[in-house]
């Protein structure tokens, strides 16, 4: 594979976690209501436990998609300028 197929192939994956990240922070705003309804039926007492956990696990998911998709596609973007 060239460094030019690797950045689009890491690009394409920063994009879709985004897009992943994304949904769930529109699962803890907008839908809020229906999540919790679902953890309630799910988790029973442990449901607000749970969705006090949520963001917690989005802000790391953030972190990873930094370290693991963001820092590779801009170091390979330099390196393709670079040659």
């Amino acid at each position: 594979m060239t460094l030019e197929q690797v950045a689009t192939f890491i690009g394409w994956m920063l994009l879709i976690n985004i897009l992943l990240l994304i949904v769930g922070f529109l699962k803890i705003t907008i839908f809020k209501k229906a999540i919790k309804k679902v953890l309630d039926n799910l988790m029973g007492n442990y449901s607000n436990k749970f969705y006090a956990e949520i963001p917690k696990a989005l802000i790391y998911y953030e972190i990873l998609i930094v370290i693991f998709n963001l820092v590779p596609y801009l170091a390979l973007q330099i390196m393709i300028s670079c040659y």
